[in-house]
Order: C-alpha cells, then structure tokens, then sequence
C-alpha cells in the first residue's frame, strides 16, 4: 500500500516538473519573439521557429490540463459508480454551453472587425462572461459541492462554464450591438494607412484605418479591398450600436 501510494506521488511529481519545465519553455520562447517583433530585415523571421515551439508547448500544456489541475488540486474521487441527476445535468449543460457560445461566435466574429473599438467591446462582454461563471460556480460549490467531486466532471464544469459564458456573451453582444442599432446612420471619412490580408482555408482582407488616435481593422470583402489603394480616402456609412460602438454598415469612395 505505501509503494503504490509513493509511486503515485512520483507521478504527480512528475506531472508537475513536466508542467514547469513547459512554462519555462514558453518564457524563452517569449524572449526572441519580442526581441525580433518589429525587425523587418533579414532577421524578421528568427522568431517563427521560437512561436511555433512555443505553441506547441502550449497544446500539451492544454492537452494535458486536467492532469496537471488534478495535481494541484486533487479531486475526491476519479470515478464515480453511481451519479446524481442534478450533477449529471450540470455536465451536459456545461458542454453544450460551450459548443454553443463556440458557434454563436463563429457566426459573429467578423462583426467585431467592423465595430468601432470592438476589441474594446469583446473584451468586456468576455469579462462579463466570466463574472457570472464565477458567480455561478460559487452558487454550485456552496449548494451542489457533489457537482465538483469526480475528476472529469469538475474539469468539464469549469471549462464549459467560464469558456463556454466568455464565448456566450461576446456573441450575444456583439449580435445585439449591431441588430438593435439605431437604424439613422451618419458618414465619416478616414485614409487608408495600410491593406493587409491573411493567409489560411479563406482568405481575409483587411483595411486599417485612424481613428481616434488608434488603428482600426476592418474586414473587406476582396473586390472593395482592390478598388481601394493604401492613402486613399474611403466613406464609412455607421450606425449607433446597441450598446454605444459604432458599427460599419457599408464602405463607399469618398468622391462617391
């Protein structure tokens, strides 16, 4: 009995000295990033095999997440033989908030490009998000503590709620920022400082423009982004948001 219980002591050992030396890692990683960000020499691509690496650091840490939270704070139980409906409810529930939020912002992601301060607006929606999982989680630790005894279950509770209502409430937002806006819209006229696309399955255009004193992104589509040169003035046509955030409605020439 005590070699089975020194043997699982070096393991949760060994899971943590795993965990720290992978945050080391990504702290090195770190260093050669930011040394070479802004380089546009030949030097300009030292940091790419240092992200990647990073990166791939950071999936196992991920991949490996409930091991390394079971290591420091290890559950009551790794299994259970026999579960109560309510903590049975609060899994699936968890789960489908999360592929719900996931979807919800998969639809509305590109909205926030075309919001003026959306970064601004994401953020705190998310934070909103995470103010009432932990309310949630404090509800469920004090009336339903069973929902957190079994291992998986705490962890699938905890990432579908604090992920899941980060996710739920930055689609929510932006949905009802730019459907409810007020329907007046006015006119405003900028320069083009830069065009940018991205690389990947489809690809995005972008215009960035100031604002305010700050760039601004905005998602194009690809015949307005080669209609348009860098320097050149364009018209946004906006509307009122919601929630106070101006939001694009239509890119047009400024001698239109």
């Amino acid at each position: 009995m005590k070699l089975k219980k020194q043997n699982k002591t070096n393991q949760t050992s060994e899971i943590r000295k795993d965990f720290y030396k992978k945050l080391l890692y990504i702290g090195l990683c770190i260093l050669p990033i930011l040394l070479f960000a802004d380089n546009k020499g030949v030097f300009r691509l030292v940091p790419l095999p240092f992200f990647l690496f990073g990166m791939y650091q950071l999936i196992q840490i991920i991949g490996q997440s409930q091991l390394i939270i079971d290591d420091f704070f290890p559950p009551k139980t790794h299994y259970e033989m026999t579960t109560k409906p309510f903590d049975h409810f609060v899994y699936y529930f968890s789960s489908t908030l999360f592929i719900v939020g996931l979807i919800g912002l998969m639809f509305e992601i590109r909205k926030f490009d075309n919001t003026i301060n959306g970064i601004k607006l994401f953020w705190t929606a998310g934070l909103v998000g995470v103010l009432i999982a932990i309310i949630l989680t404090v509800i469920l630790k004090t009336g339903f503590p069973s929902v957190y005894y079994e291992s998986k279950r705490r962890y699938t509770v905890h990432f579908g709620l604090f992920v899941g209502l980060f996710l739920l409430s930055t689609a929510v937002a932006g949905f009802v920022n730019h459907h409810f806006a007020d329907q007046s819209t006015f006119y405003k006229k900028y320069a083009i400082i830069r065009k940018s696309t991205s690389s990947g399955r489809s690809t995005e255009y972008f215009f960035f423009l100031i604002m305010d004193n700050k760039e601004e992104r905005f998602s194009v589509g690809k015949t307005r982004y080669h209609n348009f040169e860098e320097g050149e003035q364009i018209e946004l046509c906006m509307q009122k948001g919601k929630f106070g955030f101006d939001y694009v409605t239509e890119f047009k020439k400024a001698n239109e």
